[in-house]
């Protein structure tokens, strides 16, 4: 029976191990507090540096929100919970409020209160970034109270934090494409709870909200409309408590209601993005065209080199040939050497000297 206590041990333990992984994280030690007017940075001391920079840039942040909401109601005041990774998120969240488990950072609404991480599994993240994303959440919710439709309050976040991905420009593609894109009446309901699941609905409300705050006052590509309409569209939406406020605020910022505007977007979209293989086939071909040019003329200052050094080759045995043929020559015509006299006569062999 060894075989079955050595199961039962196994099965005790991966239940201990479960237990221990799904137990809650320790609250952060949240001692080190900076203040700057009405924002408050509550942080480990540790990561005290981050905390004070976070402070600066939280007042810069809000008051460039606040030009969106001219008018408007602000937050009070704003307190930020800064933790070293994400899994302590949950650990400083409010009573009674949860933390999704892919959050990087969490706004808590009607409190005042966000939360963000520096990092993740030890991975730095993006702390200012995804700051400003939460307290455009939390300055929406306080200027327009907590009937906003979801599309809009994400894509205000994303519009006052912007970051590009891979990931968002190939669903947009694909919306363009295929036509996949989430009718707006329902675009709501299509926010599921897992970020795998709703990254479509993320990047069409990113989008479509983009849109809206650099449209004009007519559908015309030359009137921008320096944001007036997309202001006033906000203003008009802060009693509003239904879709059909939504279309009100629509037709009185922009002349024509919900349906109109995602039209036009969709359009803009197909504009954008269908063109997109053109320019990348044209782009491919130029970049295949310049290695091309680069490697004829590496090929062809080879070929000089070669030719060159043949010619220098040829040149100097040439020289060599001549040098040797005029050698030749002058040992050829040379005249031959004359005999020398004796310097003293020999009287045994000049008869002259015979008796």
């Amino acid at each position: 029976m060894r075989w079955w206590r050595a199961l039962v041990v196994g099965v005790v333990l991966a239940w201990a191990l479960a237990r221990a992984l799904a137990r809650p994280a320790q609250a952060a030690e949240l001692d080190l507090v900076v203040t700057r007017g009405d924002v408050m940075v509550r942080a480990e001391r540790a990561i005290g540096e981050l905390a004070t920079r976070l402070a600066d840039r939280a007042a810069a942040d809000l008051a460039r929100i606040a030009e969106d909401l001219p008018g408007l109601r602000t937050p009070p005041r704003i307190e930020i919970r800064v933790v070293d990774d994400v899994r302590e998120l949950a650990a400083v969240a409010p009573a009674g409020r949860t933390v999704p488990s892919w959050a990087v950072g969490v706004a808590f609404r009607g409190t005042g209160i966000v939360a963000v991480a520096t990092g993740r599994a030890g991975v730095p993240l993006d702390a200012e970034r995804t700051l400003a994303h939460e307290l455009a959440h939390l300055a929406l919710d306080a200027a327009l109270g907590p009937a906003v439709p979801r599309w809009l309050h994400e894509g205000f976040a994303q519009l006052h934090a912007p970051e590009w991905s891979p990931e968002r420009a190939e669903t947009l593609f694909g919306m363009a494409w295929m036509r996949g894109a989430i009718p707006i009446r329902r675009l709501d309901a299509d926010f599921p709870a897992e970020e795998r699941v709703a990254h479509r609905a993320y990047a069409q409300s990113y989008d479509f909200v983009e849109f809206l705050a650099r449209r004009g006052r007519w559908a015309d590509g030359d009137d921008d409309g320096d944001r007036w309409p997309w202001r006033r569209f906000l203003g008009a939406l802060v009693a509003a408590e239904h879709a059909a406020d939504v279309d009100a605020a629509a037709i009185k910022a922009f002349g024509v209601d919900l349906d109109v505007l995602f039209d036009e977007w969709h359009a803009d979209l197909q504009a954008r993005y269908m063109f997109l293989p053109v320019g990348v086939f044209v782009l491919l071909l130029w970049l295949v065209a310049s290695v091309l040019l680069v490697l004829a003329w590496r090929r062809r200052r080879r070929q000089n080199t070669v030719r060159l050094a043949r010619w220098a080759r040829d040149e100097a045995a040439a020289e060599a040939r001549a040098r040797a043929w005029e050698a030749y020559l002058r040992a050829a015509t040379a005249p031959p050497p004359s005999p020398e006299l004796d310097a003293e006569p020999d009287p045994d062999g000049d008869p002259r000297w015979l008796n």
